[in-house]
């Protein structure tokens, strides 16, 4: 039976009193839906909404809306499960609980502490907007520690260009190494810092070394476009944003100042001996390009946990003091570990030199980080009305992500079922049309017309690819090749899908200016392949669509369980900002402003539920 929707009866309810009783002045808030004991009040589906990429979004905000509240509704349903099976009591949910409320703590005494003190002149928006009229090109080298990039503006200097300064530090190896980043600058889209610097460039001007992010960059103008047909209408249009935009800056400035003088009295040792040892443990878990520690199973931040840590050495000193702190308290190689795990700082994983400077680096975020949250909770934030719907959001994200994989775990595919999903969709396993030939590949044009008299005179072929055929991959095969599909072969392709099997071609110029002598041996026409060919892509794909079937049912199950219902008055005069785009919170730039709504597209008996006419 379908689920007929409920419109609350209430327009405004107390959306605080379903978060933990200890949360201090809950507002007042419209929920948008419900889910059991779990609400969705207005200001986290508007977080969710609005920062969250979607997919198959129309041009109706409402259907958008609509669509999206159902799927975060499932979210909810499978949270409300996972809280009655008791899943909070698992470490990792506790350490990741933690963490997120430490975050909204940190973000709830920036607002307390910093923002209300913030103050932008019409002067710098009139300056942020002149800037923003201009477009640099910029060359652009990074460094992992200041003093190489020192020593490379030494050189510069001195006469070396960047190509051979690239060259000689070999930095930047993501791209070749006779080419230097070009990158497009614009105001208000880099690093404050790199921004300053190069906006104070002449042509072909080479930049003192710039700290950025605990990277150091040197940049080389190397050209720029103005604007120069502006009006005061073109101002008072992009002031708004040129504002936020100074506003975010100068937040993020007031930001550091605070955390600067809430350090002055902190300090802490890490010995270099622990730091090396644990640094050493965790490239075997990380893609580091040039660690020699090798890993088959190789974790991403968010992943590595104690567990995974059980058989390494790692595991036997997890109770080993880490960092000592002047007040007295420590952190474990155990406790590093748990926190790291959770982080939302970034780590490097281009060279082992850069992992563990980043390390380095991240270590002393997370210290600061957890400063900042201790002098939150000292001044009762985590009692917030913010904090705790923050946190339950958070969790609740959390939570209907692992209880689905309790499930799918269970879940296998026979092979009938396999053969089941294949004969229903074949058209799904198409191969190419596909040629095997025999061939003779030279170099001279009167050689290859040669050969190919030869050939069709009666002479044997194989015996003939023996002494001319220059083609590496069938040398040793008298010029037979395996299958190929005819458009990978070019220019010889064309002409040999239109001959018959054991029918002559050639002489067919190549791309590369040889010369094409060949047989055709054997053609399949494109279409489905057999079941054998595609096995175990067959397999994959029906155990996925197996899986989220059974999901599918299981939350079907839950909405009977679970009461769901949808305010539609409050969906229907809701107001969004259809953004539509991924968000990172300001003061974790490893972290979306709020978790993202995993879309439900596919979970059509969930969809047909809530598909009645609104009542």
């Amino acid at each position: 039976m379908k689920k007929k929707i409920e419109a609350l009866n209430f327009l405004v309810i107390m959306a605080g009193f379903l978060i933990v009783t200890t949360c201090s002045k809950p507002e007042q808030e419209p929920i948008v839906a419900q889910a059991g004991k779990t609400t969705i009040p207005l200001s986290e589906f508007r977080e969710r909404y609005e920062f969250t990429p979607h997919v198959m979004m129309t041009k109706d905000a409402q259907r958008n809306r609509r669509q999206v509240l159902i799927s975060l509704l499932g979210e909810k349903v499978l949270a409300e499960e996972a809280y009655h099976r008791n899943l909070t009591k698992d470490e990792k949910f506790k350490t990741y609980s933690e963490q997120m409320e430490k975050e909204a703590i940190v973000e709830a005494l920036f607002e307390k502490e910093v923002a209300d003190k913030i103050q932008i002149s019409d002067e710098e928006v009139k300056q942020g907007f002149m800037l923003s009229q201009s477009e640099l090109d910029v060359q652009v080298l990074s460094f992992d520690k200041i003093e190489q990039a020192w020593e490379a503006k030494k050189q510069i200097d001195a006469g070396k260009s960047l190509h051979q300064v690239k060259r000689e530090f070999q930095t930047d190896t993501f791209i070749s190494a006779d080419s230097v980043l070009l990158l497009q600058m614009k105001w208000g889209e880099s690093h404050p810092n790199i921004e300053q610097a190069a906006f104070r460039l002449k042509q072909n001007e080479v930049s003192d070394p710039i700290e950025a992010d605990g990277i150091s960059f040197i940049i080389k103008l190397v050209g720029k476009r103005t604007n120069v047909l502006i009006t005061e209408a073109d101002y008072f249009r992009e002031a708004p944003a040129i504002r936020k935009k100074i506003l975010q800056r100068k937040r993020a400035a007031m930001f550091t100042d605070f955390m600067s003088s809430l350090m002055a009295d902190k300090q802490v040792k890490v010995s270099r001996e622990v730091f090396n040892f644990v640094a050493g443990e965790l490239e075997k878990f990380y893609p580091i390009e040039d660690s020699s520690a090798t890993s088959k199973n190789i974790e991403s931040a968010q992943e590595i946990s104690l567990d995974s840590l059980a058989n390494k050495n790692l595991a036997d000193h997890l109770n080993d003091p880490f960092a000592r702190f002047n007040d007295g308290s420590i952190w474990t190689v155990g406790e590093f570990i748990k926190k790291l795990s959770v982080s939302p700082f970034r780590l490097s994983y281009k060279s082992s030199q850069s992992f563990r400077n980043s390390l380095s680096h991240v270590i002393r975020r997370m210290i600061e980080f957890e400063s900042l949250a201790q002098k939150g909770r000292e001044a009762g934030l985590q009692n917030s009305y913010y904090v705790c719907y923050q946190k339950k959001m958070w969790e609740d994200a959390y939570l209907a992500q692992q209880l689905p994989q309790t499930i799918i775990d269970t879940v296998s595919i026979s092979d009938e079922e396999a053969h089941y999903f294949y004969n229903h969709n074949k058209n799904n396993y198409t191969g190419p049309e596909m040629i095997k030939l025999q061939e003779i590949l030279v170099n001279d044009e009167a050689l290859a017309a040669q050969i190919f008299r030869r050939i069709k005179a009666g002479e044997d072929m194989s015996k003939l690819a023996r002494k001319y055929n220059k083609r590496e991959i069938s040398l040793n095969s008298n010029g037979v090749m395996g299958y190929f599909s005819t458009s990978a072969l070019g220019k010889i392709g064309e002409v040999a899908r239109n001959l018959k099997i054991n029918e002559i071609g050639g002489p067919v110029k190549t791309e590369k200016n040889q010369f094409s002598i060949f047989k055709v041996l054997d053609l399949k026409t494109a279409g489905p392949l057999s079941f054998e060919e595609v096995r175990q892509e067959v397999i994959r794909d029906a155990l996925t669509d197996k899986r989220l079937r059974v999901i599918d049912q299981f939350m079907v199950k839950l909405a009977d369980k679970y009461d769901t219902k949808i305010n539609q008055s409050v969906l229907d005069t809701l107001k969004t900002t259809d953004i539509n785009m991924m968000v990172m919170k300001q003061h974790f730039p490893n972290r979306t402003a709020a978790p993202l709504v995993m879309p439900l597209n596919q979970s059509y008996q969930w969809q047909n539920l809530f598909s009645d006419e609104r009542k």
